[in-house]
């Protein structure tokens, strides 16, 4: 029971029949009390804090254990980047070979270098404690992909500038003479002037006369469309072959066509045979080139310059 100066119990014993009074002064008890709130407080509050240590430790343990599995990863993404590197180097190389080819301007140093401004990111110190010792290097790692993201772009965009060039010059090649007509017999009568085999008077001769038999095949020299064929003039049997480009092939004397007009030519399909048709004076094949209607020296057309074929 409670009194004005403390609290008073009793402990009563049934069997002995006697009563023991115990007598506690306020001021003890709440001395008591109070020092056992504060004892109970601090015992939980160093529980509490061991347990969430135990638990932040177990955290970053975890964490640095997948930092290592992240580290590999990374490792072998920088050999590959290294690889990536070197590949890419040798397809520069290329690229300058390849600009040669196609008659275009080198790409520029400056250009080349890829300089770009701004910094990487530099990471917070307490994240790099988490990784595990290795010689990689985040903030390098980083600024090597995105100059190789930046190579790798500027050569697809030179690359698609040098195919769209070849492409162009591969169709105008394609559809340039650069072979004989024929292949065999001599180059006799060459483009220039010359007596006139009939007249004996001196007359420009507009191309090239091949010494032939009669029914040697006679083919085209490059790509494009048979403009005519004519018999009807002192060429004798002859076929026009229009190449695009104001180019265009004429083989005369023939003995017999093995194509129409319209006809879409290639390089070295059969078209005739020669003959000895027209104003001739024996077996042979007269081919010229004509540059928008100019004859010019069909020699400057041929791959090679021997005489015997």
């Amino acid at each position: 029971m409670s009194t004005g100066d403390g609290f008073r119990f009793f402990l009563i014993n049934d069997k002995k029949n006697r009563v023991k009074e115990l007598f506690f002064a306020k001021s003890l008890v709440y001395g008591v009390s109070s020092s056992a709130l504060v004892l109970v407080l601090g015992l939980g509050a160093f529980l509490f804090s061991g347990f969430s240590d135990a638990q932040y430790d177990l955290k970053v343990q975890s964490l640095k254990n997948q930092n290592k599995e992240l580290v590999r990863v990374m490792e072998d993404m920088k050999v590959r980047l290294d690889d990536a590197e070197i590949q890419l180097t040798d397809l520069v190389h290329q690229d300058e070979a390849l600009r040669v080819y196609a008659d275009l301007p080198s790409v520029d140093d400056d250009v080349r270098a890829l300089g770009t401004g701004g910094s990487v990111n530099n990471f917070d110190p307490e994240y790099i404690q988490l990784m595990p010792a290795t010689d990689l290097n985040l903030n390098s790692l980083e600024g090597n992909l995105a100059s190789l993201g930046r190579e790798i772009t500027l050569q697809l965009n030179s690359y698609e500038q040098i195919y769209s060039k070849l492409s162009q010059d591969v169709n105008r090649l394609r559809k340039t003479p650069s072979i004989t007509p024929v292949n065999r017999g001599y180059l006799t009568s060459s483009f220039g002037v010359r007596p006139d085999p009939f007249t004996h008077n001196r007359r420009m001769h507009h191309g090239q006369d091949f010494g032939v038999l009669s029914g040697t095949p006679v083919y085209a020299t490059a790509d494009g469309v048979v403009k005519s064929r004519n018999g009807k003039t002192g060429y004798g049997k002859t076929v026009t072959i229009d190449h695009g480009y104001g180019i265009k092939t004429v083989f005369a004397h023939l003995s017999i066509y093995t194509v129409k007009p319209g006809d879409l030519i290639e390089r070295g399909d059969l078209i005739a045979y020669s003959g000895n048709t027209g104003r001739s004076t024996g077996p042979h094949l007269h081919y010229e080139v004509r540059v928008n209607n100019i004859p010019v020296n069909p020699r400057h057309y041929f791959l090679t310059d021997k005489i015997e074929l």
